[in-house]
């Protein structure tokens, strides 16, 4: 397996609050987080939920989605506490994309509105769902998807870490075949850039390297308006 990563503050933010890892031990955990902007110090708990998944001891003897889901309500206390001992803290949010890739498998646990893609056989497909009030009205059948891309209200979120106790994780695993690519990315990219256009680039170019450059770049090209992290991966 081949990864390659791309992180911009951006053209506008004075800071860069997301955070990511890419990890090879016990397996590929791979991580983008995005810390929320609209509260304080976004950036100490994108960097929380980074700096815990890092030195955490998975066992992959136990159920595995059952694990992910355990750690990300760990790591949701965690930023919680922080922001009650701490005054300057309280308050700060992040979303958080994370997968492990293991046996053929990709495990996903997923919180807030940064997402993972799946690129097979030219179709790019979301393997997340978005905590996002547009996404609860496309699912609701009042908003068309092609209009949440220019909606005003794409930015607010349902769920995040670090702002409520009671959460609700997304977990899923998919098959992976060879020649799969897996893109995360928080929303400074698919903010900028549509997902026809993603996958256009990703169609058009074969090498991995290029691919992330390529898309990172048109993100700041189209604006730039937020913090813009991505990874890619190619499955072997």
């Amino acid at each position: 397996m081949e990864f390659k990563s791309f992180s911009s503050k951006g053209n506008v933010r004075k800071n860069n609050e997301d955070n990511y890892l890419l990890r090879k031990d016990p397996c590929h955990v791979i991580v983008v987080a995005d810390g929320m902007g609209g509260h304080r110090a976004g950036d100490v708990a994108s960097q929380m939920a980074v700096d815990f998944i890092k030195e955490y001891e998975f066992n992959l003897e136990e159920n595995i989605l059952e694990e992910i889901n355990s750690l990300i309500k760990m790591i949701n206390k965690k930023i919680i506490k922080k922001g009650e001992d701490n005054p300057e803290y309280k308050g700060m949010g992040t979303t958080l994309s994370l997968a492990l890739i293991y046996d053929n498998k990709i495990y996903i646990g997923h919180i807030g509105d940064s997402r993972i893609y799946l690129f097979r056989e030219d179709e790019l497909k979301k393997i997340t769902t978005d905590d996002s009030l547009v996404n609860e009205l496309i699912e609701s059948g009042r908003l068309n998807p092609n209009e949440a891309f220019d909606h005003p209200q794409k930015h607010i979120l349902t769920q995040a870490l670090g702002i409520d106790k009671d959460i609700n994780i997304e977990t899923n695993e998919i098959n992976l075949k060879d020649n799969d690519l897996l893109l995360f990315c928080t929303d400074g990219l698919t903010d900028m850039i549509r997902e026809e256009n993603i996958a256009e680039i990703i169609s058009n170019h074969s090498d991995l390297n290029t691919i992330t450059q390529k898309l990172g770049k048109k993100a700041l090209e189209n604006g730039g308006s937020d913090n813009i992290t991505l990874i890619t991966g190619i499955i072997k």
